[in-house]
């Protein structure tokens, strides 16, 4: 059997091609297919296959679509014969099967292996392994599931990784002199992507091997326009060596070197083990807390635990690490999502809260029969009152029992659930905040990232540009290698990606007006602004900039450290530098020109004072 997803689903069994079905029913092959041998819980099926809102059918539909994929991919097996592709498990359902039956796996393979020769010298192996790598690719990946989110993170990896290869091959056709499909084929990849420096590269060279310099000079124009206009930025090194090579006709720079490592930071090999792809580094303390969790609830003592932190921190990857290990180990998994769409009010979706009473219900009357649970409650800060009261219910009347409940929470989430959360406190739960990743931390994040060793340095910087906040140290690194850069590559790790962009406009649109200057005038004085010299650029009462400092600091573009006295201007920064980054993406070339002028000259004026203060006495 082979199956094929770097294009419309194919499922073939020989030379046949197997009906599948409509489309939801592809839809959730696909979502099987995407954990690698791994249970998916039902409850997460049916949230996948309608995006967050399933329709209270989901459950009978999902189960309905499973009977047909079993027929279809097991034709021959008997009514009494347990399935051996499609299994059903306690928490779930799981595809076994070997990882090179997939495509995309191949794929990936062949594309390292591709890598593997480069770097080794042999380009004609090298290249005759790329074009076998593509020559899988048949359209979309996940074509079938592109409605679902699901399918979203892991279709544009593959992508991503097909990007790189098709560079890879475009320079390795420059190494063999093939320079007509060489430009050819570095046209088709600034048209699919034209923001993308490294294809740019590849056609200047191509092309001032074609004996068209003035051409390849004149996409660099191009490049530097679009550059400009869509992103604000200045074409970064490679680009700029690359004509000033062309200018001085330096053909020992422009010759085209091995395309060393460019595919690494996409691929993600499906056959590497869950520790592997689920490892969090900076997290073991964390880790180790909710595993006692588990261990207790096995032995009959019912737990609870409370996940907090910010938003982006991780609270989500820590409960999914714990609801795999469950997972693994024949737990049931429960898990609820508490959302304002889906909680209005004192409106609650009947189909998860009459689960998870019917669930803890069965343990307590009887634990034996029920067996170990884990049940995951997350942005609990969200949830109703009739959610957040079952749950105070239980944790007052099950003690006996082999349950454990990981709820996350955002901090600062309003007295409601603060009262909440006391009173699980009250009944021995245990509170674990994830703090920002250390600098080792985001070191091994990186180092994992790009599989090499981290440059003296970059781990500092990056932890400076996140804040050792997951999320944007990802949105850093990720955007690093769709740029078809190092992330610890100065010129480029600065840039903002699109991510994170939107979620700081999000926040600067919940800033008054004026909150809104002092925000602007402190991004334009540094990492650390000096809240007098903000209070002066803004002209006005310092007390007055310091209030408004305060409601950037409850949406999170600024954050407040204790200092050395109650009220110091000096206690106020930004919480990574890719947020200062985004808030003066924001202003205009002209404003942001104006603002930086006009903080030189309070900063000077300020000099200038202190110096006279000092010289007076």
């Amino acid at each position: 059997m082979e199956f094929r997803l770097l294009g419309p689903l194919e499922v073939r069994r020989d030379s046949e091609v197997l009906a599948l079905g409509p489309p939801m029913r592809r839809a959730l092959l696909l979502r099987l297919l995407l954990e690698n041998g791994h249970t998916v819980g039902v409850e997460r099926l049916c949230d996948d296959l309608w995006n967050g809102r399933p329709p209270p059918s989901a459950v009978s539909s999902v189960h309905a679509h499973i009977s047909r994929l079993r027929a279809a991919l097991e034709p021959g097996r008997g009514r009494r014969k347990q399935p051996q592709v499609l299994r059903s498990t306690p928490t779930g359902y799981a595809l076994s099967h070997p990882p090179e039956l997939l495509d995309s796996v191949r794929f990936e393979r062949s594309v390292r292996q591709a890598q593997a020769l480069a770097d080794a010298g042999r380009v004609g192996e090298s290249l005759q392994e790329a074009e076998r790598a593509l020559a899988m690719w048949r359209g979309t990946p996940f074509a079938d599931a592109r409605d679902h989110h699901f399918a979203e993170g892991e279709s544009g990896r593959l992508q991503g990784l097909k990007l790189a290869a098709e560079e890879l091959r475009t320079g390795l056709l420059l190494r063999e002199n093939r320079i007509t499909e060489a430009i050819t084929s570095a046209e088709r990849l600034v048209e699919r992507d034209p923001l993308r420096e490294a294809s740019w590269v590849l056609l200047m060279r191509a092309l001032y091997f074609a004996g068209r310099p003035a051409e390849a000079l004149r996409r660099y124009e191009e490049v530097r326009a679009l550059l400009a206009r869509d992103l604000g930025l200045e074409p970064g090194p490679e680009l700029c060596e690359t004509q000033l090579a062309v200018l001085r006709h330096d053909t020992v720079s422009l010759r085209p070197p091995l395309p060393r490592g460019r595919v690494a930071a996409h691929s993600a090999p499906a056959e590497r083990s869950a520790d592997t792809r689920l490892g969090l580094p900076g997290r073991e303390r964390e880790l180790g807390l909710l595993s006692e969790l588990l261990r207790d609830a096995a032995n009959g003592r019912a737990g609870w635990a409370v996940v907090s932190g910010e938003p982006g921190v991780g609270k989500t990857r820590i409960a999914e690490e714990v609801a795999r290990q469950a997972s693994d180990t024949g737990w049931r998994v429960l898990w609820i999502r508490c959302s304002e769409e889906s909680y209005p009010g004192a409106r609650v979706p009947d189909r998860q809260l009459t689960r998870l009473d019917a669930q803890l219900r069965k343990l307590s009357e009887n634990a034996c029969v029920a067996g170990p649970t884990l049940c995951v409650v997350e942005d609990v800060h969200l949830a109703s009152d009739d959610v957040r009261g079952l749950l105070v219910t239980y944790a007052r009347t099950l003690h006996d029992a082999p349950l454990a409940v990981v709820c996350t929470v955002a901090d600062e989430s309003g007295p409601a659930t603060e009262r909440f959360l006391a009173e699980l406190a009250g009944r021995g739960a245990g509170v674990i905040p994830l703090a920002p990743l250390t600098e080792d931390a985001v070191r091994c994040v990186v180092s994992a990232a790009t599989d090499g060793p981290v440059p003296e340095g970059a781990a500092r910087g990056l932890h400076e540009l996140s804040g050792g906040n997951p999320f944007l140290l990802h949105q850093v690194l990720s955007h690093s290698r769709y740029l078809g850069a190092a992330p610890h590559s100065d010129s480029r790790w600065a840039r903002v990606p699109p991510a994170v962009r939107s979620v700081v406009r999000a926040r600067l649109a919940e800033l008054s007006p004026a909150a809104r200057q002092v925000v602007d005038r402190a991004a334009v004085i540094g990492d650390l602004p000096d809240m007098r010299l903000v209070a002066r650029l803004c002209r006005m009462p310092l007390d007055e900039a310091l209030g408004l400092a305060d409601q950037a600091v409850a949406v999170r573009l600024l954050a407040w450290s204790e200092v050395a006295f109650p009220y110091d201007s000096q206690g106020y920064r930004f919480p990574a530098g890719v947020l200062r980054r985004a808030v003066l993406g924001e202003l205009s070339p002209a404003r942001r020109r104006t603002l930086h002028a006009d903080a030189d000259a309070v900063i000077a004026q300020a000099v200038t004072a202190r110096r006279a203060q000092r010289d007076g006495a």
